[in-house]
C-alpha cells in the first residue's frame, strides 16, 4: 500500500527491533540483506496505518508491539554493526553513530565496520576523516573494534598506514571478488587483521526497492524517499555463537 507522506517531513528513522521474534518475516532460502530489510520495511509500516500524519519534520518508528528487542540480562552479549553509507559526508555518520546507541540503548558495540559510498577515486584523506569518527567512538570506549567492507587494497593499506586506531576488520564481497587478492591476504596475516567475506549488495536498498515500499503510484514517484544510511546489527551470546537479535535502523531524506 502507498503511504501519503506530507511535505513536511524531510528524514524518516525507522527501527525494526529484533527481526528474530518477527512472525510475519518470511524467511526464504536464499533470501539477501536487500530482500530481508525490504520485507521488515513494509512490516514495521504496516503497524501504523496513518505514521505521516504528524505535522513534522521528522519522523521516528520504532516496532516495539512488533518486536520485543529486549535481550536476557543474565547474558553476556556483544554486538556487531554495519553501517552503509550512500555518501561519505561526515554528518551522516555520526547521524548513524548517535542512532544506533539511541535505539540499542547499549553503552558499548564490539565492532562497527564501515561500508560507504566509494569508488577508485575516493581520497585517503576523505576516508581518513570518516575513519576519525570511528576513532572518537573507540577512544570514548564506545567501539571496541573498527573495520571497513570493499575496499581497495592499496587503499585499505594506506588507511592501515595513516590512521591513528587502525582498523582490525576487512570486508570484501566473494560475489565481485572471486579471489581474495593475494597482497590483501598477506597483509591481514602479518597484522592480524580479521579478513570476512559477506554477500551484501553493493546498492544495499536501491530506490527501486523503497518504491515497492511506499508505492510505485506515479503521482508518488517525487514523494518517494531515498535512503542516506542504513545500520545492520547482530547481538550474539558470548563465548556461544548464538544470534540473540538482529534489527536494522534506517534512515530515509527526502529532498
Amino acid at each position: 500500500m502507498p503511504y501519503d507522506i506530507p511535505k513536511t517531513v524531510s528524514k524518516i528513522y525507522i527501527h525494526t527491533g529484533n527481526v528474530l521474534n518477527a512472525n510475519e518475516l518470511t524467511q526464504k532460502a536464499g533470501q539477501n540483506a536487500t530482500e530481508e530489510v525490504v520485507e521488515c520495511l513494509s512490516i514495521c509500516l504496516s503497524k501504523y496505518p496513518s505514521p505521516f500524519a504528524l505535522n513534522e519534520k521528522t519522523v521516528h518508528l520504532k516496532c516495539d508491539e512488533c518486536y520485543n528487542n529486549d535481550n536476557e540480562e543474565d547474558l553476556a552479549l556483544k554486538t556487531s554493526v554495519k553501517i552503509f553509507l550512500t555518501t561519505n559526508e561526515v554528518d551522516v555518520l555520526e547521524d548513524s553513530l548517535k542512532n544506533l546507541f539511541k535505539e540499542l540503548n547499549e553503552e558499548v558495540v564490539d565492532s562497527v565496520i564501515l561500508a560507504f559510498n566509494h569508488g577508485k577515486d575516493t581520497l585517503l584523506a576523505d576516508l581518513l576523516t570518516l575513519w576519525s569518527i570511528l576513532e572518537g567512538y573507540v577512544n570514548k570506549q564506545k567501539i571496541t573494534r573498527i573495520g571497513v567492507s570493499d575496499i581497495d587494497t592499496d587503499l585499505f593499506i594506506s588507511l592501515y598506514n595513516n590512521s591513528i586506531i587502525k582498523p582490525t576488520i576487512v570486508q570484501i564481497n566473494l560475489n565481485s571478488c572471486c579471489v581474495v587478492p593475494e597482497a590483501l591476504q598477506e597483509f591481514t596475516k602479518d597484522n592480524e587483521i580479521q579478513l570476512l567475506t559477506h554477500s551484501d549488495s553493493k546498492e544495499i536498498l536501491p530506490q527501486s526497492c523503497l518504491a515497492e515500499v511506499f508505492g510505485d503510484q506515479t503521482e508518488l514517484k517525487q514523494k518517494i524517499p531515498k535512503l542516506e544510511w542504513m545500520i545492520r546489527y547482530l547481538t550474539h551470546v558470548k563465548c556461544r555463537g548464538v544470534l540473540a537479535s538482529k534489527g536494522y535502523i534506517v534512515c530515509l531524506k527526502r529532498s
